[in-house]
């Protein structure tokens, strides 16, 4: 399986779109750091942040919750 087939949104356990729950999911790591690593791009590269995150939003595809 490849590396993008492993990320979905998890928004289950999300807060706004369940992106940073599907990236930890996908890279086997805790939700908050990923959360963290998302909050310090946010203060860093806030426009850049904010598209990516929209962009991920639209493109990745929701968790399979019979599959998953």
């Amino acid at each position: 399986m490849s590396l993008l087939h492993r990320f979905r949104k998890d928004t289950a356990n999300g807060l706004v779109a369940g992106i940073c729950a599907g990236i930890a999911r996908g890279l086997n790591v805790e939700r908050k750091w990923v959360r963290i690593a998302a909050l310090v791009s946010l203060l860093l590269f806030n426009v850049a942040t904010v598209i990516l995150y929209i962009i991920l939003a639209v493109v990745l595809p929701p968790k399979n919750r019979w599959l998953d």
